[in-house]
């Protein structure tokens, strides 16, 4: 099961506008998979064993999302590729990764990068267009297990910890580890006993004193502070 952000600001992107584009060296799979995320997701899908300015594009659709092969490539041969190619506008093109090695624990450093969505070697295929179009709408794709195991890691800097933690009140810091723990707004409400509207105005509230916009980011900061 993949937990899902809240939708960052901003209109979504265009459907007629975008295009996918997978990279890595597996042509006949990535053909196989450009062909079956176009038909699932009815965006133009292509694909490339380079990521350059010609396989992202300059003309309409515009290139809004990339999947990385992870398969046959380490992923500092991966950083490196993206760090040498195309800038890429991390506001308006999704950046994930494929046929990752569950196994690898890579999941902190990926998170940490920008990566929007991770999709683990041998997930079933259905999963693709699912977490294609969540991420085209703003939203992130991970595992529940990658975000549980991210968030448990301990914080770093007692100091700058307890200073980040009293910007909080008590009544914010139970609906924050409400929200690390994967409960929706609904889950959350019942476990305090008030309204889901109460709910969504702490939330409100506790974005503005953190500085973030979504549930991901929310979960990031307490794994570093609280």
């Amino acid at each position: 099961m993949n937990v899902k952000a809240q939708k960052k600001k901003g209109p979504p992107d265009s459907p007629s506008k975008s295009r996918i584009l997978i990279v890595g060296p597996n042509r006949l799979q990535n053909e196989l998979l450009a062909g079956f995320l176009e038909k699932e997701t009815g965006l133009p899908c292509t694909f490339s064993s380079e990521l350059d300015e010609e396989a992202i594009g300059t003309e309409s659709p515009c290139t809004r999302m990339i999947l990385f092969d992870c398969r046959g490539t380490g992923l500092e041969q991966l950083w490196a590729m993206i760090e040498s190619g195309p800038t890429l506008d991390p506001a308006g093109c999704r950046i994930a990764l494929f046929n990752l090695d569950p196994d690898t624990g890579m999941e902190k450093e990926i998170m940490d990068r920008g990566i929007h969505g991770i999709f683990y070697m041998g997930e079933p295929v259905d999963m693709f267009p699912r977490g294609v179009k969540a991420m085209l709408d703003g939203e992130m794709w991970y595992s529940r297990k990658a975000l549980s195991k991210r968030i448990m890691e301990p914080g770093k800097g007692s100091t700058a910890s307890i200073a980040a933690a009293n910007i909080l009140t008590s009544r914010e810091k139970e609906i924050l580890i409400g929200i690390a723990s994967g409960a929706s707004n609904e889950d959350i409400a019942q476990e305090l006993s008030i309204s889901p509207h109460t709910v969504r105005t702490h939330i409100y509230n506790i974005y503005k004193k953190i500085n973030t916009s979504n549930r991901l980011q929310a979960m990031l900061w307490v794994a570093k502070y609280l």
